[in-house]
């Protein structure tokens, strides 16, 4: 073989690679468990996350966690990284911002959308996506408001809607974070269904406006996806062969059958963290697609406790006061789509 003609080839099979990863997006969500930085905001609820706070959270802790939470979103995707990833926990534009310039990040070119929200912890919804791939259309946020206490603030609901610059394909993501089951799940239940009601609401108003724009729902939602508030109030079905026009498609539906799980609670794995997906993109009836069954709880060894009782369970930033120097108490997941020229 000529050297002319291997030069050739391996030009050729560059091309074609590049070909095939613009043709498909990796689409996730993480939890990001708590990423504070050190500064005291007067207008927030960070006491917790301060150098005088119980757990010392200082500025070598906070550029561990940074960097520990820009280690796991850069290997993910063959070490090519989220193209859209969807996460919560994040106090401020100032956290996505050192997030994004991470060494480890840099190269992916991300940018983020963040509003600052109402929360009573301090934590909002936030979306990550490369540049060099999307370009955000428009983003907002819609507010879940609790009818019987109205006092009470939780997560707004952010919205973006991205288009694929090559294909000009578009396609909406709505970020969620579901009120906690502090207080029990029975009583805690009818927050998750507002939440979903409102989710719900949103979808329905897009899918009136426009019945052939995907909508990928991403998000913790602190309930599993039999619960009521996922399977019953937001309609989300679990098989494709169920899905009438107007039902929802829960991505994670086979991994919590399985008894898989990107959270480990009391000795189990639970599937709180799901990916939902509108009619269309299982249907294939647009431009972007599911790639069928691609759904993934991501982890590697290095994310888990190594021993103990905990062995094998996602390797936290704290358990207690306990510093851990770890990642999440959540696991990423995610789903790929792709682009139809």
């Amino acid at each position: 073989m000529t050297k002319k003609l291997l030069i050739s080839l391996i030009i050729l099979a560059a091309a074609c690679s590049t070909a095939m990863a613009q043709k498909q997006l990796l689409v996730g969500f993480y939890n990001l468990e708590n990423l504070f930085d050190t500064i005291d905001d007067p207008h927030k609820n960070d006491n917790d996350f301060l150098p005088s706070a119980k757990n010392s959270w200082n500025t070598e802790k906070y550029t561990n966690k940074m960097n520990n939470m820009a280690k796991v979103i850069a290997s993910m995707n063959d070490n090519k990284g989220a193209d859209v990833l969807g996460m919560c926990e994040v106090e401020n534009e100032t956290v996505l911002k050192d997030l994004t310039v991470n060494k480890q990040l840099k190269k992916m070119k991300y940018g983020y959308v963040h509003f600052e929200g109402p929360d009573e912890r301090s934590i909002d919804n936030a979306l990550i996506y490369q540049t060099k791939k999307l370009s955000v259309v428009s983003a907002s946020t819609y507010p879940v408001i609790f009818k019987e206490n109205p006092n009470s603030k939780t997560r707004d609901i952010l919205m973006v809607k991205l288009m694929v610059k090559k294909s000009k394909a578009t396609f909406l993501v709505l970020v969620n974070h579901f009120p906690s089951r502090l207080g029990g799940e029975t009583e805690s239940a009818p927050k998750r269904n507002n939440a979903a009601s409102v989710l719900r609401g949103i979808y329905d108003s897009l899918s009136k406006a426009d019945p052939s724009l995907p909508v990928i729902m991403v998000g913790d939602f602190n309930d599993y996806p039999t619960n009521e508030s996922i399977q019953k109030v937001l309609n989300a079905k679990g098989h494709v062969n169920e899905l009438l026009v107007n039902d929802l498609f829960n991505a994670m539906y086979e991994l919590h059958e399985q008894k898989k799980g990107s959270h480990f609670y009391r000795g189990e794995w639970g599937t709180l963290d799901q990916i939902i997906l509108s009619n269309n993109l299982v249907n294939c009836t647009g431009k972007i697609c599911y790639k069928p069954a691609s759904v993934t709880i991501y982890k590697q060894e290095w994310m888990l406790e190594q021993e103990g009782k905990y062995k094998g369970s996602p390797l936290r930033t704290f358990v207690g006061a306990k510093y851990l120097n770890g990642y999440s108490d959540h696991l990423p997941v995610y789903i790929t789509v792709e682009i139809k020229k």
